[in-house]
């Protein structure tokens, strides 16, 4: 990366960082998905919104940074607490596939748009 940024545009940056998490943790506190780890999950579901339901087993790579196995907890505390649906496959009934609810889509939506304006000043000079 050969562009330097200023301490200015770094300070920035970073409030907007730590905004962007705050501002998560208020808006998902109600529906009990406010960790971060939830961020990653419904974040990367978002980006596949238009693509058909996943399997279940298929979201727990999505969050990154916990175990397989506290991912399976957190997926489905996201069915019980109404942010994911949860169907069975017409094609094979072992699989469960997930989807994001409305009121999910409406919160990260909500969230998305605070983060873009939290970063709009962020590599600009002042």
């Amino acid at each position: 990366m050969s562009r330097k940024y200023s301490n200015i545009q770094r300070a920035l940056a970073s409030r907007a960082i730590l905004d962007m998490d705050a501002f998560w943790a208020q808006t998902f506190a109600a529906s009990g998905t406010s960790d971060l780890n939830y961020c990653d999950l419904f974040t990367h579901l978002w980006l596949i919104r238009d693509q058909p339901p996943q399997p279940k087993t298929e979201l727990y790579p999505l969050m990154p940074n916990i175990s397989r196995r506290t991912a399976v907890k957190y997926v489905q505390h996201a069915i019980e607490h109404g942010m994911l649906n949860e169907a069975p496959c017409a094609t094979d009934r072992r699989i469960r596939l997930v989807s994001l609810t409305p009121q999910a889509m409406t919160l990260i939506e909500r969230f998305l748009d605070y983060t873009c304006l939290s970063f709009n000043a962020v590599g600009k000079e002042p």
